[in-house]
């Protein structure tokens, strides 16, 4: 029996593309992007019955919408990517999208959520706070609302890597973890490309945030892209059992700043063993491959690919006696 499922995370809002896709990775689970749907730019939550009739000509080519991933942090209208968290109550019309979201994902029985934290590190340090405090007010309303609709929510930090030219420029200078808020706030004016630094940025940082408000629907996304910014998905993972509502699979070389995304595999993380984890864990369901690092030839379909050797890890640790 199928324990794990491989699926595609998509932004595609059509049910022609999303069904020639599902068809090409040979996949019969999808999580769609909020922020593509239709009633979005109006609302900032997908209509219900648009996405009723998306569901119905999924469910039609035998296609399960697992889950749905939408982000916190940047100021939908185009302001300051920190508006929001330091003053919420002048984003109501946000935070509420957010809260229609979930119960219009517990009406059609979508019952996971991909939720991207996306909220800036402050200059100052003396704003930590600040920003934490509003965050965990904007996430005990979006947790409790999960709890009512039965939406079992990932929080997932940011921890992306630097650009090629930006990673070769801060290993030559001999940059450091300790330089993270410092060094991307001056590099974040001088160089295109990065959006960092990232208030949410570490396996504790979630944590912290499926802490303040403990509910069966408020846990943690396991990205395995955390290991960019120190942490050891096979040791996390234990840690948040049970707490675990989501999970992405990406390979790294190396720790921030020289950190690399690679094809799975072709990394330092050990696939085989973090599937282990999961399974000992209680997780089940839906995961996919994310972040594959450059084509290793031309035209190379990655996502494809990947999703082929993940399927295979995957068939290969349920196969194990522990797990039969």
């Amino acid at each position: 029996m199928t324990i794990l499922d491989v699926g595609l995370v998509t932004t595609d809002r059509t049910a022609e593309s999303i069904i020639e896709r599902c068809r090409v990775l040979d996949v019969k689970l999808v999580t769609l992007s909020v922020a593509t749907m239709p009633g979005f730019k109006e609302n900032h939550s997908p209509d219900l019955d648009a996405m009723r009739t998306l569901q119905g000509r999924l469910a039609d080519a035998g296609i399960n919408i697992a889950a749905m991933n939408q982000w916190v942090g940047p100021d939908q209208r185009g302001g300051p990517e920190a508006a929001m968290i330091e003053n919420p109550s002048a984003h109501r019309r946000e935070i509420d999208g957010h809260l229609r979201t979930l119960e219009v994902q517990g009406e059609l029985g979508i019952n996971q959520q991909l939720h991207y934290i996306d909220t800036p590190l402050p200059a100052d340090p003396a704003k930590d706070e600040l920003y934490w405090t509003n965050l965990i007010e904007i996430v005990g309303e979006i947790s409790s609302q999960a709890e009512a609709s039965k939406v079992r929510i990932g929080h997932h930090g940011i921890w992306r890597c630097l650009t090629d030219e930006l990673r070769d420029q801060a290993v030559t200078d001999g940059v450091t973890e300790a330089e993270y808020r410092q060094y991307l706030r001056h590099d974040q004016h001088g160089h295109p490309g990065w959006r960092g630094p990232y208030l949410v940025r570490k396996a504790d940082d979630v944590g912290r945030l499926a802490d303040s408000n403990p509910n069966p629907y408020h846990g943690i996304t396991m990205c395995t892209g955390m290991y960019i910014t120190g942490a050891e998905p096979v040791m996390e993972i234990p840690r948040f059992a049970g707490r675990i509502n989501f999970v992405q699979i990406r390979d790294l070389d190396a720790r921030w700043p020289a950190a690399r995304e690679v094809f799975p595999g072709t990394g330092n993380l050990d696939f085989k063993e973090i599937l282990r984890q999961l399974l000992r864990a209680g997780y089940s369901g839906f995961l996919h491959p994310e972040h594959l690092g450059h084509p290793r030839w031309p035209g190379e379909d990655q996502v494809l690919e990947a999703t082929k050797v993940l399927k295979t890890w995957v068939d290969e640790v349920e196969a194990e006696p522990e797990f039969q």
